[in-house]
């Protein structure tokens, strides 16, 4: 037995002997360079969270500036996005990049209200009226002024991204605005939107754009404010098939990052992000308004679904019940942004 015990374990030093010399784990020279390997250790990620679906305006234009960063940057940043609230909602997003769990979001305009109550000028039902205004007023110096406010909570604002106007989708047809009493309305987290259904005398509830489609199955609301692309997307009109085309206010993205990882990066990198978002801009626009009308040509295709058109006499009955919203504005939050955006519109 003496002499198996001691055969065997000279065997397994004989073996690992040949194994450590094959593998060159002996070997005093250096590695030979690996520039792939290297290029590695170099690259930059910058992961990107968002909650809507991917055929969206939002959905496509962050694959597309993926495509542009990756490209510009010779695959030396790359950009990893998870959409449809993989990672967060649309509740706790902002805090996950203030923390650095991710470098960039997207939110809606009305989420960042209650952080930055200024941001809410954009609220305003009927101040923007069609797509040339709202061209303008995402590109102008009024939405530069609402980016620079989030350099206060440690946040990098990058531009502002489209995705139209927001229609009035319903268990019931609403068209005269008296059609609003007790309706239970889903809204975002928004004290002027609050302020919105109140005059219209619905009972406003804000919750997660997440929690929509479950809290529509389950017929814990009524109605909605969206926009079409959102509609037909997330298939909310399978459970809400009266859809009002009221444009009443719009639904715009803050593209934004974390402060500290944009000043960690050089200025290349700072450049090449910039150049792609100012590059897709104008493609960008018109991808919005290419999804909504070609979702609402579905949504009109589908028998189930009932459209209707305010004409002029209900919009202005809707401006009308709606007109003391500006004045609760300009009072309690910040009469200075209504002038410059009303005189950005009418120039």
């Amino acid at each position: 037995m003496k002499i198996f015990l001691t055969g065997s374990f000279i065997t397994i030093i004989i073996l690992i002997v040949l194994f450590s010399y094959r593998q060159n784990i002996f070997s005093t020279e250096t590695l030979p360079y690996d520039d792939e390997q290297q290029g590695l250790n170099e690259q930059i990620t910058i992961h990107f969270s968002h909650v809507v679906a991917e055929n969206t305006p939002k959905g496509v234009a962050a694959e597309r500036f993926k495509q542009l960063v990756e490209e510009k940057s010779e695959g030396k940043v790359i950009v990893q996005i998870y959409p449809n609230g993989m990672l967060y909602n649309d509740e706790n997003e902002l805090e996950a990049l203030r923390e650095n769990d991710v470098q960039m979001i997207a939110p809606t305009i009305s989420k960042m209200t209650g952080t930055l109550p200024d941001w809410q000028v954009l609220d305003l039902p009927y101040i923007i009226e069609n797509d040339a205004q709202l061209k303008k007023v995402l590109n102008g110096q009024v939405s530069k002024s609402l980016l620079e406010e989030l350099d206060q909570i440690n946040v990098k604002g990058l531009t502002f991204w489209n995705n139209g106007f927001k229609q009035i989708a319903s268990t019931t047809p609403i068209i005269e605005v008296g059609q609003f009493k007790g309706m239970r309305v889903r809204m975002m987290t928004s004290d002027i939107l609050h302020e919105q259904f109140d005059l219209l005398d619905a009972k406003p509830i804000a919750t997660s754009f997440g929690d929509v489609y479950y809290d529509l199955k389950r017929k814990n609301v009524d109605a909605q404010e969206n926009t079409i692309s959102n509609i037909y997307s997330k298939q909310f009109h399978t459970m809400e098939n009266h859809i009002t085309l009221s444009n009443h206010g719009i639904l715009s993205y803050a593209v934004m990052m974390n402060e500290d990882f944009w000043n960690s990066l050089d200025e290349e990198v700072q450049q090449i992000i910039t150049d792609s978002l100012d590059e897709m801009q104008n493609w960008q626009f018109e991808r919005a308004e290419q999804f909504n009308n070609e979702d609402l040509n579905l949504l009109k295709a589908d028998s189930k679904v009932n459209i209707y058109e305010l004409d002029e006499q209900a919009k202005n009955e809707w401006k009308e019940k709606l007109q003391p919203i500006y004045m609760h504005y300009e009072k309690r939050i910040n009469n200075h942004y209504l002038e410059d955006l009303l005189r950005e519109i009418n120039n």
